[in-house]
């Protein structure tokens, strides 16, 4: 009797584990990157741990076609028609996967994995990341001014001057960082760590250091709680006290936001130039959060998360990690991109020189209107390039199908529960689409027909897409521009040290090297004939684009 009870349990775990998965599963079907992949989750968790995840995949779909199978539950896609679409614009929720990006032990949106809650949240502060919104802001006008001209530009000049090559990639985390703060805390209220130099160093470290053991919570939460559990330890002690600092200081920022709401700003001419502005983002979201718990006339409370100021805390978290990583290793690499190409430099240089007024640090009272930079073809090339060739994060963006049996890139119906990902470093490297796909060429941007320019818009996925788009777009996108259109408005630049510039492998690149060396040479001002530019002081304050 025992014998058979072995016998049967053992052709049970046959059947379970290998017969079924490996034949008759409908996703036996799908071409299985590694010939393990059919009955086996473990050389996927192989491939994420070694951190070679991204290139190995696409490696796959080379070779297999739009979907191949990574793991017996699990495939990745790499089209648009039937696989972006019907994965992120259907809907799919997301997986475990984003519990790590949980702070202060609640979701954020981001991590939030059911479709209404993150609706809810969404709509509590989607209209301050508009385009229409970040562009008209008067909190918006004066923080990039301030940022650009009062901490960016007297370091690069001061480089400049010195003759001193310049980190480019530290001091882009500070730029992003600021840039970010400001708009969720206001200005005054934020990190300043392009001129704080002692805490953004303290701050980046806690970030890198806890950033290179996300494997073990990401993927293997259960056995990496349980192990810890009693005493053995995958992640350092020293990342959780990393996390701690970062909680800690963030909340920081949010108490002086929440202080600062009381201030009435004076955005007339007597209170030029502004040194503080509203909180912007924290301002909404906190008004949102209130009222979302407050019992309407006759109906009952409307529970959502976001009830307590670590909620509150968790979601601006957030916003600072990604709008400071993501942004910080685009300029980075846009840098570096536009340091081997002067040519580049000064067919941008003649588009900046349409608009008014210009960015020379001689007009550093003022700025151009956010449209008018917005509208400037080579610039925006620039950084549409930037962001397919080098997307700050390249790596699987993982959904789970719905119970109801779905299609998925041509394959049989796909049962509940099967993890599916795409990534923008395969979609972006489609010859099809993008010739030369391996090359860094703006013109491609710039010169293409309608047809193949709505093509490459269709396989850009440098933001996602469906309802779970990146919700600071607009603000990353305005930022970058003005950055770019700032420096290049006043300096040349040229690559010292680039050494370990390729990109990282895994679900955010930045370089392997953590560094990029860059050498900053002073324009002289010149007007769009050559003539050298006075300083113009107008007699009144006028916000371009906001008379």
């Amino acid at each position: 009797m025992l014998t058979l009870l072995v016998l049967g349990a053992l052709a049970f775990l046959i059947y379970r584990f290998i017969i079924y998965p490996v034949y008759i599963s409908p996703l036996s079907k799908i071409p299985a990157a590694h010939f393990t992949a059919s009955w086996s989750p473990l050389w996927m968790l192989w491939v994420r741990y070694s951190r070679v995840e991204v290139q190995t995949i696409h490696e796959a779909h080379v070779k297999y076609g739009p979907v191949v199978r990574l793991a017996p539950d699990e495939i990745s896609i790499n089209c648009v028609d039937s696989g972006l679409r019907t994965v992120y614009a259907g809907g799919f929720e997301k997986p475990y996967f984003y519990d790590q990006f949980d702070n202060y032990g609640v979701p954020c949106m981001f991590s939030t994995k059911e479709g209404k809650p993150h609706s809810i949240r969404k709509r509590m502060m989607s209209n301050v990341y508009s385009k229409t919104y970040v562009q008209s802001s008067k909190d918006g006008f004066w923080l990039f001014r301030s940022i650009l001209f009062d901490r960016l530009m007297p370091v690069l000049e001061s480089a400049a001057k010195s003759e001193s090559p310049v980190d480019v990639h530290e001091l882009n985390y500070a730029t992003t960082m600021d840039f970010i703060c400001c708009w969720l805390f206001g200005l005054g209220n934020d990190s300043n760590f392009i001129q704080d130099v002692d805490m953004r160093r303290k701050y980046l470290g806690w970030h890198f250091g806890r950033s290179e053991h996300s494997f073990w919570f990401a993927e293997l939460p259960t056995l990496t709680t349980l192990l810890q559990s009693i005493g053995i330890r995958m992640v350092p002690q020293w990342v959780d006290k990393a996390n701690d600092e970062m909680q800690a200081y963030l909340l920081q920022l949010c108490r002086r936001a929440d202080q600062s709401m009381q201030t009435e700003i004076d955005y007339s001419e007597k209170g030029y130039p502004l040194q503080k502005t509203r909180p912007v983002v924290y301002s909404q979201l906190a008004e949102s959060m209130k009222a979302s718990t407050t019992k309407p006339e006759g109906g009952e409370k409307n529970q959502v998360p976001g009830e307590t100021e670590l909620h509150l805390a968790s979601e601006l978290l957030d916003h600072v990690i990604a709008g400071m990583d993501t942004s910080a290793i685009t300029l980075t690499y846009l840098l570096w991109e536009m340091s081997k190409h002067p040519d580049i430099q000064v067919a941008l240089r003649k588009d900046l020189r349409k608009i008014s007024p210009t960015l020379v640090l001689e007009n550093s009272h003022n700025l151009p209107s956010a449209r008018s930079v917005d509208a400037l073809p080579v610039l925006q090339s620039i950084i549409m390039e930037t962001l397919r060739l080098h997307p700050a994060i390249p790596g699987p963006q993982p959904r789970i199908t719905p119970l109801t049996p779905t299609s998925i890139a041509g394959s049989p119906p796909l049962p509940g529960g099967v993890r599916v990902s795409a990534q923008a470093y395969s979609l972006h490297r489609n010859e099809d689409v993008f010739g030369k796909a391996e090359e860094w060429h703006p013109k491609r941007w710039f010169f293409t027909e309608p047809a193949g320019y709505e093509e490459m818009l269709r396989w850009f996925w440098a933001f996602g897409s469906g309802g779970r788009m990146c919700i600071g777009k607009n603000f990353a996108l305005q930022e970058l521009k003005f950055v770019v259109a700032t420096i290049y408005s006043n300096f040349t630049t040229t690559v010292v040290d680039d050494a370990g510039i390729e990109q990282m492998d895994g679900y955010t690149g930045p370089p392997a090297g953590n560094q990029l060396r860059l050498k900053f040479t002073r324009l002289e001002p010149e007007g769009p004939e050559g003539a050298r530019m006075p300083p113009v002081f107008p007699p009144g304050y006028v916000v371009p684009g906001q008379e």
